[in-house]
């Protein structure tokens, strides 16, 4: 890859994706802020992104355990702690206790019980601006995602078949705008634009929609 920018944005999602510990420890320092950790389809991350907290979504029980010490809350669907509970230490837990509401109204409730938990944890205000940004942010990042996979299908030799997967495995540990530059850095692209007015509208009930899709779509 001769574009360094593009070969450092590589070498750090590769970091992140095989250290995921030290990637959340430094942006920890960086920030100031708190982690936490969430299984790994956790369905609304924005929540917890839009409150300054990063979500964390652990691949697995070894991975929580080992991502344990540096969360600072946990956000999981029953039966998907991956063996948190048996380490003693009590951090605040946000549990899914049915990951698939049954209506639209019990997924609005989930959203916005998730939003008081998280800005009581965070400090900072879950406000419609704040998470219309987050939504804008992870949609961006998301479509560099979708042109990255795009890219390596119709370009074989474009990114050996590892780097693609730590590339795309590395957003579980890296906040959502951080990784849209990493992505377009070795795509050689700008960040797309946000949403356009056909996804106006209230960004809780656009979440709650999202989760309530997941009894149609697990």
């Amino acid at each position: 890859m001769e574009d360094p920018r593009a070969a450092e944005g590589v070498r750090f999602a590769a970091l992140a994706a095989s250290e995921p510990s030290l990637a959340v420890r430094r942006w920890k320092v960086l920030s100031g802020r708190k982690a936490v950790g969430c299984s790994p389809r956790f369905p609304v991350p924005e929540i917890l992104h839009c409150v300054g907290l990063l979500p964390v979504l652990a691949r697995d029980g070894e991975e929580i355990l080992r991502l344990e010490p540096l969360v600072d809350a946990w956000a999981f669907e029953a039966g998907q702690d991956g063996g948190v509970a048996a380490t003693g230490e009590e951090k605040p837990v946000f549990l899914l206790e049915d990951p698939i509401p049954a209506t639209l109204a019990d997924a609005l409730d989930r959203v916005e019980a998730l939003a008081e938990w998280a800005e009581k944890l965070s400090g900072e205000p879950c406000s419609e601006g704040a998470l219309e940004k987050s939504l804008r942010a992870y949609e961006e990042r998301d479509v560099l995602i979708r042109r990255l996979a795009e890219r390596c299908g119709t370009s074989p030799g474009f990114l050996d078949p590892g780097v693609h997967r730590a590339l795309v495995s590395s957003a579980c540990f890296l906040p959502a705008e951080t990784h849209a530059i990493l992505l377009g850095r070795v795509l050689g692209a700008d960040v797309p634009e946000g949403p356009t007015g056909e996804e106006a509208g209230d960004p809780f009930l656009r979440l709650a929609h999202r989760w309530n899709e997941r009894r149609r779509n697990p």
